[in-house]
């Protein structure tokens, strides 16, 4: 091409630009005109749209639904006026079949919970795929790091396997792993948690991943304990979290060995799971199911630098208040 060509091209170029330009802003000025809208309503309703989707195949993969029974509330403050100090920044203790509040802190304020996120990727997971549904596990889901269950990437494990190294190692390998296979991205997965959480009433919940590693997740103890209620209707997700030894091993994986870190699993009587939650912002989080002369109650401790100390002592304090005595000797010194 010529030198003297050049500047004929970058006009007629640029004269283009701007009729294309011009023809794009009277089509806005039309659309907003007409709608009496600004041009950010539009954005807004194009993320509307993408949610609406991802709802969409929400509701067309659920398999195992259990109804959100958000009829149940919160009952009378039971014993709370007695009720001892915790470290905790808040907590809350709950009779989940009467709904009685037998402890309360700060129970409806926000903070962040690391990885109790995990009981609702849990959850998600659980009523979108089958336990014995086949997961192959991706770069991405085995590079994440941290707490750790240790698969590798190209194996493929089952759902159920997945769980209990989300649940038992606190794996956030498994978390990507689960969120991946069940939505086909981690992004679409932590929307459906979202979803999840609206639908549980959980008004002051927030996932901003599926592991708990991103801080900018948030809950309040009482949402967590609607949430825990919930799970634990689910039969699987029962049997995992109180499960304190559990080993895997096929021709698609590698042989793994897992061991339950949560607090007070083998030596608070009446015990059976259900997670605990570290990152250095979140502090020390736990959530502790319990059930003793058929009395079951939930706990939920956050920001704390002693939740196993917390949890005893509104253990304690909860089935006391309950006529429920039970025998220990956590706090002998």
């Amino acid at each position: 091409m010529s030198n003297e060509h050049k500047p004929v091209k970058l006009v007629f170029f640029l004269i283009c630009l701007a009729f294309l330009l011009m023809l794009a802003s009277v089509f806005c000025n039309f659309l907003v005109n007409r709608n009496n809208k600004n041009p950010s309503d539009f954005v807004a309703g194009f993320v509307t749209l993408l949610k609406g989707s991802s709802r969409e195949h929400y509701d067309k993969t659920l398999l195992n639904y259990f109804e959100p029974d958000t009829t149940w509330q919160f009952g009378e403050h039971f014993g709370t006026a007695n009720q001892p100090e915790i470290i905790g920044a808040s907590g809350m203790l709950v009779d989940i079949n009467s709904g009685k509040v037998l402890f309360e802190k700060n129970a409806f304020e926000k903070r962040k919970i690391a990885s109790l996120t995990k009981v609702m990727t849990a959850v998600v997971a659980l009523e979108h795929k089958k336990p014995e549904d086949k997961f192959y596990i991706s770069a991405k889901a085995a590079g994440i790091g941290e707490n750790s269950m240790g698969i590798s990437e190209g194996e493929v494990y089952t759902l159920e396997e997945l769980l209990y190294g989300l649940v038992m190692h606190s794996g956030n390998d498994a978390a990507y792993a689960i969120a991946e296979g069940t939505a086909g991205d981690a992004d679409r997965f932590v929307e459906w948690m979202n979803i999840k959480a609206e639908e549980l009433g959980m008004n002051d919940t927030y996932y901003a991943d599926p592991s708990g590693l991103d801080d900018r997740t948030y809950s309040t103890p009482s949402d967590l304990i609607r949430l825990t209620r919930y799970a634990l209707k689910n039969p699987l997700f029962k049997e995992i979290v109180k499960t304190y030894e559990y080993e895997i091993s096929g021709n698609t994986h590698k042989y793994l060995y897992l061991q339950n870190q949560t607090n007070l699993l083998t030596t608070y009587p009446g015990v059976a799971g259900v997670k605990t939650g570290y990152t250095e912002e979140a502090g020390l989080c736990l959530i502790t199911y319990a059930s003793n002369e058929g009395k079951d109650v939930v706990g939920v401790v956050l920001n704390s630098i002693d939740r196993k100390g917390d949890m005893i002592l509104m253990l304690d304090h909860g089935f006391a208040s309950l006529g429920v005595n039970v025998v220990h000797h956590l706090l002998d010194y």
